[in-house]
């Protein structure tokens, strides 16, 4: 396929006008986000001076997350997908405009971010498995995988480049508020993008008791061994590796070459390059015949990369490697959740997509603290090192029968029909 043709087929989801307000709106809403990320520590720390509060406005906004997300998936299920997303950004832009009064008006305090940052993390509990179904109800199967790559694109560089620069810059120029609010508009603009989509097809299960439906999601993503297998062994990985690398990349700059905000701020941009590149060339290619094992030859690789990083002898190697670990996680990411829209039944993919939350959110706290002790106990450098072989280990998953075997029957079947992987799913 010539080089146009490829660039043609990577925007192709932009075709469609719902898919392409659902990605205006979502990436405005990233970059309001990574500003966010850089204005709320240093409000939380102007005003209490305590590392601790901090911490405790993180864990108020973590734990809902945690709590409600099997019921945010079984709600997406039964409801508009797009009507939950929608709610979502209304309730978080209204809490980020509160915010943004507090902080100008000086009467913030430390339970009124607690508060705002349970209801945060609560609305998000619902906004993210319905943001992986969605895509589903809005393009036929065979452009899932460069619909996830231009997510991809725009998380990347408005999470890690666009957002916190514009963020920092605007903390520094004129306050953290105005950080805050123009956080609040992005979710504004992000419900009126959803608000204006049209004639959107979704499938919606019935109706049932709360906790059957969401035990009827458990019971799915057990019975796929691909699925099932493949969440708990990218969690021991995002355990291990992925998950503290916010943690562990600053102390790694600062431990071990001796360097500062500058050089860690390269560091971090290596995470957006990484996630950019890896994007753009996902979308230009087509989906892997093969995409469990495709998925977790990239997270090998990644884990075999931040190795690299933790016994590399030079900064610029360091960063080098750490760029081309964070493009395999996200190419193994995009193949990820293709795979996942496209193989689970539609009316179990908002509950299926909750658990997969589930457990990439639930460990970041653990892993957190681990990766703190493992650096207290004995260094960055084998910490990092550590880290890497376990995510490299966890594909050892691809050995369990049934997981690499799902591939076989996508092999088998034609070209955009659905195909059933073991018995019921993940």
């Amino acid at each position: 396929m010539s080089a146009g043709k490829l660039s043609r087929a990577g925007l192709a989801p932009l075709r469609s006008r719902n898919f392409t307000l659902l990605w205006i709106g979502q990436t405005v809403s990233v970059a309001g986000n990574g500003m966010f990320t850089i204005a709320l520590p240093l409000v939380v720390l102007r005003f209490t001076h305590s590392p601790l509060d901090l911490a405790l406005v993180f864990i108020a906004r973590t734990i809902p997350s945690i709590i409600l997300l099997l019921i945010g998936g079984t709600v997406v299920d039964r409801l508009s997908r797009r009507a939950v997303m929608l709610a979502s950004d209304m309730t978080c832009g209204l809490v980020l405009a509160v915010l943004t009064v507090l902080v100008v008006t000086r009467a913030e305090r430390l339970w009124t971010f607690l508060i705002l940052a349970v209801v945060l993390g609560g609305a998000s509990a619902f906004f993210r498995p319905a943001s992986t179904a969605i895509v589903r109800d809005l393009l036929p199967e065979d452009l899932l995988m460069p619909a996830n790559s231009l997510s991809s694109l725009s998380e990347s560089l408005a999470q890690f480049l666009v957002g916190p620069i514009v963020g920092g810059l605007l903390v520094a120029a004129i306050g953290s508020a105005w950080a805050f609010g123009i956080d609040a508009a992005t979710f504004v603009v992000s419900a009126a993008c959803l608000a204006a989509m049209r004639n959107i097809t979704e499938v919606k299960a019935a109706k049932e008791r709360l906790t059957r439906g969401m035990a009827e999601g458990l019971r799915y993503c057990r019975s796929q061994p691909w699925l099932w297998w493949s969440m708990l062994a990218l969690g021991l990985a995002n355990l291990a590796c992925f998950v503290p690398s916010t943690l562990l990349a600053p102390l790694l700059v600062q431990d071990a070459f001796h360097s500062g905000s500058v050089a860690f701020g390269i560091m971090v941009a290596a995470i957006g390059c990484g996630g950019a590149l890896a994007s753009v060339i996902a979308g230009r290619l087509p989906t892997p015949r093969r995409p469990v094992t495709a998925m977790w030859a990239a997270w090998i690789a990644a884990g075999i990369l931040t190795v690299g990083v933790g016994l590399s002898p030079w900064l610029w190697l360091a960063d080098l490697f750490f760029g081309l670990a964070w493009a395999l996680v996200y190419y193994g990411n995009i193949v990820w959740f293709t795979a996942l829209q496209a193989r689970t039944p539609p009316t179990l993919l908002g509950r299926v997509s909750s658990v997969d939350w589930l457990v990439s959110l639930s460990l970041t706290p653990l892993g957190t603290l681990l990766a703190s002790a493992g650096v207290l106990a004995i260094g960055i450098r084998p910490t990092v090192v550590i880290g890497g072989l376990i995510a490299a280990a966890a594909g050892a998953v691809l050995l369990i029968p049934g997981v690499a075997a799902s591939d076989q029957a996508d092999v088998a079947s034609s070209p955009g029909e659905l195909v059933p992987t073991t018995t019921t799913a993940d």
